[in-house]
């Protein structure tokens, strides 16, 4: 009896983590649908556009990740970028120009294929995770959701500076 009871609350636990962790994507994905739909509307607007081509996820290996496609008009062609990092990797999220998760030395990946006259694949390992999420101004209450969300889902972050 102890053995189920025991089993019941380990699924119970295990099950409440993934729907957190769910929450973490949909909060993800809900903005940056959010930053491609709004990063054309400025009359003046000429830098880089993004595309979404694999929206936020965490996979069974608890690696959040999710891939974009990035025009530039400081270069020819397009870039498709991925970045995947480990969930208990992350330590802290802020916003500069971007907001950006803040990770363990080497544990974010980020791969560029860069579709041009030459076309080339770059993989780099560092510590940032750029959301691409810049358009919003005034929405410290995004850095302080997403931090909540992380928490809920048992990995510990912290939010530290959110400047415009």
């Amino acid at each position: 009896m102890k053995n189920f009871l025991l089993f019941i609350f380990l699924v119970g636990f295990a099950s409440t983590s993934f729907g957190q962790e769910q929450t973490i994507v949909k909060t993800l994905n809900r903005e940056l649908q959010k930053e491609v739909k709004n990063q054309l509307k400025s009359p003046h607007f000429s830098g880089d556009t993004i595309e979404i081509v694999k929206p936020f996820s965490i996979s069974t290996d608890k690696i959040l990740s999710f891939e974009i496609k990035k025009t530039s008009p400081y270069f020819s062609g397009y870039q498709i970028i991925r970045q995947e990092v480990p969930l208990n990797k992350i330590l802290k999220i802020g916003k500069d120009i971007n907001i950006i998760l803040e990770c363990e030395d080497h544990e974010v990946l980020t791969t560029y294929n860069t579709f041009d006259v030459e076309n080339k694949t770059e993989e780099v390992k560092g510590n940032l995770f750029f959301l691409y999420l810049s358009n919003e101004k005034q929405n410290e209450d995004l850095g302080v959701a997403i931090q909540k969300a992380f928490q809920k889902a048992g990995y510990s972050l912290e939010k530290e500076y959110w400047y415009d």
